[in-house]
């Protein structure tokens, strides 16, 4: 029997959502919940989901009325906690957008509820699914670059509602109390979290640098955070939403060097020029960007637990040491 789907959220992320769970064959839409009327009847009709509830508690009653397996949430960042709670509530599988949650009491919250219930529960990173992760990780593991100093990872773009198009009018990003934050929290988790599943658990922020220099609101639109891993390599996140788009990621280590164009536009670099030999420098030389939807690739992977009932990452612990970085960088501006 196909696991029952429930959407909060018709804007851009819950349309790409309802792409992927619609391509699952496990998986049946039911009900999509939206603030707009507007926009659920139409991402209703392209997928063909039955239910629509909208208004500002359309999410709450879609969760009450309906029998869902799972609840998938696309909304502004100061409703994921919330939602999350409301579902853990009625025993349904969660898969949620990042941030997770905006504060540490939400994260506190939402853990405490979660360790009664024998749920599943994905955070939607899902850059991980991009195969040359994989690769850089085993370059890593293995030893080619000897042990790593320092890790830098870049990731900018023209920022919200330039970069892509919203379907709502509300300029939500850029409002402090339903973002929870800016560029660090929109961008940096995803940094963040590739390199904890790079190079292993971070021990420490050590600083921030932030601005806002393109856009007219409180919080950060350039943000450098200087950290530490466990493993005492140093660790250095640069994200904007002012620049041209652009993701890298350079490797340091004792005993050579990568530097990754993450778009695939310039092929890797790399350092001395004896690792060429080498087959995983070889595998990285040949990647190329990948042609399936990587968020596709996350709905699969997580309907797949929920069916074979084990939890794996990007899990919600993933999700709560991503948003803990954050708030940890954050507190370096006061």
């Amino acid at each position: 029997m196909a696991l029952k789907i429930g959407i909060v959220g018709a804007g851009g992320f819950g349309t790409i959502h309802l792409s992927g769970f619609s391509k699952n064959l496990d998986c049946e839409l039911v009900a999509i919940a939206s603030r707009t009327e507007e926009h659920a009847k139409a991402a209703s009709e392209e997928f063909h989901v039955p239910k629509v509830y909208a208004g500002n508690d359309s999410w709450e009653q879609m969760i009450d009325i309906e029998k869902l397996d799972v609840v998938s949430i696309c909304t502004p960042n100061y409703l994921h906690a919330p939602i999350i709670l409301k579902a853990i509530e009625k025993n349904c599988h969660i898969l949620c957008e990042k941030p997770i949650a905006i504060s540490r009491e939400e994260l506190h919250q939402i853990e405490s509820e979660l360790a009664s219930k024998d749920l599943i529960f994905f955070t939607s990173f899902q850059k991980r699914y991009n195969p040359i992760f994989k690769l850089i990780k085993g370059t890593i593991d293995e030893g080619i670059l000897g042990k790593i100093t320092l890790v830098r990872y870049y990731f900018s773009h023209y920022g919200p509602y330039k970069s892509w198009k919203a379907l709502s009018e509300e300029k939500w990003f850029f409002d402090s109390k339903k973002a929870g934050g800016g560029v660090l929290l929109d961008l940096g988790v995803h940094c963040i979290d590739i390199l904890r599943y790079l190079i292993g658990e971070y021990d420490k922020v050590n600083g921030i640098n932030f601005s806002t220099s393109c856009i007219k609101m409180e919080d950060e639109d350039n943000c450098n955070v200087l950290f530490q891993f466990k493993n005492d390599a140093s660790g250095l996140i640069s994200v904007s939403w002012c620049s041209e788009p652009s993701e890298t990621i350079d490797i340091f280590g004792t005993k050579g060097f990568i530097k990754i164009d993450l778009s695939g536009r310039i092929s890797p670099s790399f350092g001395p020029k004896s690792l060429k030999r080498n087959k995983q420098i070889k595998d990285l030389l040949k990647v190329k960007p990948p042609r399936e939807s990587a968020q596709n690739k996350l709905i699969d992977h997580f309907i797949n637990c929920i069916l074979t009932k084990k939890q794996e990452s990007p899990n919600f612990r993933d999700g709560k040491k991503a948003v803990e970085f954050v708030l940890e960088a954050y507190s370096f501006k006061k």
